[in-house]
């Protein structure tokens, strides 16, 4: 039977490890291939190239961000050939087999890691069988079991990191890796919380995998490790082999539990690493203990923080800090308190999620205990619940715009230091609802705005509030652009009159002996603002190799 498996990714620069290990897990023993689209094409197209291949056993890796796209393509699948044998499978689909069985036009489901339950199924169907394997669920027979995959045996199969047909897009798109599967905590809102233990691939194979991946140019690794520095021993000789095979132009990315690390670790990473090369993403969540223990969240706050600034002061890693708005007793007020206590840490940048009631997770069966509203479509994110309402809830919305745009963004470095350092010093989450309770009011739009918007936006809002950064956010704009731009401002000085002033800039000859420019420089790649009088600032986008020079000069006539 011709199979072919599929998924949906989020945006193309994403990969699926998934398919690729059902692929080389299956590939020598039944008719297999794989394709892969992301969430924005046309569903009807997709169809049609699905059926075009000629399969008779379609198999969909289901995620949160794909589940609505993936049920409709089913209804287009089985309609035009509803012959097809679908099988569904991934965290969406695991633990509600029943549900999507009696939803979807669908004939089976696996649920846990089906890099070899696949094969099974396909053989088992080709027989003639009815399935009744671990794992497989279908109207007859619903599974109770969450298979979990031999990660020796995966080791010595076909790498899914080094197939052919991956190796012109490495430098190109995210490469997703895996060092180990499972995860040691129990936290209520999080699919991870239904598995039990960690189990570790081989480190030879690690090691093996991450040599080539570095040797064939791939730019971006992201390591699914759930807490990767679980494992002292494991967590150093990988970060071992990455430093000493170290390549420009290559970052890894990691999900570490802060509270690990100890002293030992965060100096060798302070005094070995490359800059930039490694990105911690820290899963804070809430500084409010209460809230912790409702969630089974293990958390020593003082210890994580203290940790978090020993990294900052290395200035190696970049560290990203995750929170979430809307978990078990954490009110508006102190939710507040929770953001401030993180964004004080200083991470690169902060993400603000919302609570989710993720299928199969112990909250969302408690959720009427905490008082839970939730959207029943995916991705099944939360109205209000018994300490915060929906109005709450849609205002700290408004403030994650905001933090979006003007902090994640990583554009306003300089406006945004002397805004907490002068301005709202320890009130940080104060100064995005701000800022976004003004872009509501001046109806900014949420998306499909011009960079001069953005910097025009804050600068009024500063105004309003009495605080001139003006000389700040200019710099700031001009650290966007590789060649002079327009500005965001209403210029004091007309086209015509730029022109003439660089013109006789550009023949002030000891003036561009001083300064080693000349004449071509300043009418083409400088910038003039008038500071007052006869003073300017001059602003010159030098280009050296790949990387552009910002070079700041006053001119006075």
């Amino acid at each position: 039977m011709k199979t072919i498996i599929t998924t949906l990714n989020a945006k193309y620069i994403h990969t699926s490890l998934a398919l690729r290990w059902l692929y080389v897990s299956n590939k020598d023993a039944c008719d297999l291939d794989f394709r892969e689209y992301t969430i924005k094409e046309r569903l009807e197209a997709v169809a049609d190239e699905l059926l075009a291949t000629g399969c008779d056993v379609l198999g969909m890796s289901v995620y949160i961000w794909n589940v609505s796209h993936i049920e409709q393509l089913v209804s287009i699948l089985k309609r035009r050939k509803p012959d097809l044998i679908l099988v569904v499978g991934g965290p969406e689909v695991t633990y509600e087999p029943e549900h999507f069985l009696n939803v979807w036009d669908i004939d089976y489901v696996i649920s846990g890691e089906g890099e070899f339950v696949l094969g099974e199924l396909v053989q088992c169907l080709e027989r003639g069988g009815i399935p009744d394997i671990p794992g497989i669920s279908s109207r007859g027979h619903i599974s109770k079991v969450a298979v979990k995959a031999d990660l020796d045996r995966l080791s010595k199969l076909p790498s899914p990191y080094l197939l052919e047909r991956d190796r012109d897009n490495l430098g190109n798109r995210l490469v997703y890796f895996e060092t180990s599967r499972g995860c040691p905590y129990q936290c209520q809102y999080c699919l991870s919380s239904r598995e039990k233990g960690v189990r570790y691939f081989p480190m030879g194979y690690i090691l093996e995998n991450l040599g080539a991946l570095i040797k064939a140019g791939a730019r971006q690794i992201k390591f699914l490790d759930r807490t990767f520095n679980l494992n002292k021993l494991h967590t150093r000789a990988i970060f071992d082999f990455l430093i000493q095979n170290y390549r420009q132009g290559l970052s890894c990315q990691f999900e570490i539990y802060a509270d690990l690390l100890t002293d030992e670790m965060i100096d060798y990473l302070n005094n070995s690493l490359p800059e930039n090369y490694f990105r911690f993403e820290i899963g804070i969540q809430s500084t409010y203990e209460p809230t912790n223990i409702a969630v089974k969240r293990k958390q020593d706050f003082p210890l994580l923080a203290d940790n978090i600034r020993k990294l900052m002061d290395g200035g190696k890693v970049v560290l990203h800090l995750d929170l979430i708005a809307g978990l078990p007793h954490e009110t508006y007020a102190r939710f507040v308190r929770s953001f401030n206590d993180v964004f004080a840490l200083g991470g690169k940048e902060v993400q603000l999620g919302f609570l989710k009631m993720l299928r199969g997770t112990n909250l969302r069966r408690e959720s009427e205990k905490y008082g839970y509203s939730y959207n029943e479509e995916a991705p099944y994110e939360i109205n209000f619940n018994a300490d915060i309402s929906s109005e709450e809830l849609h205002r700290i919305h408004e403030a994650e715009h905001a933090l979006e745009k003007y902090w994640n963004s990583g554009r306003f470095t300089l406006t945004m230091h002397e805004i907490f350092t002068f301005y709202y010093k320890d009130r940080y989450f104060e100064f995005f609802d701000e800022l976004g309770q003004y872009c509501v009011e001046q109806q900014f739009p949420a998306r499909g705005y011009q960079l001069e918007d953005v910097f025009a936006c804050l600068h009024r809002f500063l105004l309003n509030k009495g605080i001139d950064l003006f000389e700040s956010l200019r710099r700031d704009y001009y650290a966007n652009f590789t060649l002079r731009p327009p500005g965001f401002w209403d210029d004091a000085l007309d086209k015509k009159t730029k022109k003439r002033l660089l013109y006789d800039i550009g023949q002030d000859k000891s003036f561009l002996r001083k300064h080693g420019l000349n004449r071509k420089m300043i009418e083409k790649q400088a910038a003039i603002n008038l500071i007052s009088g006869p003073t300017y600032l001059l602003t010159l986008f030098l280009n050296e190799g790949e990387k552009t020079l910002r070079k700041e000069i006053i001119y006075e006539f």
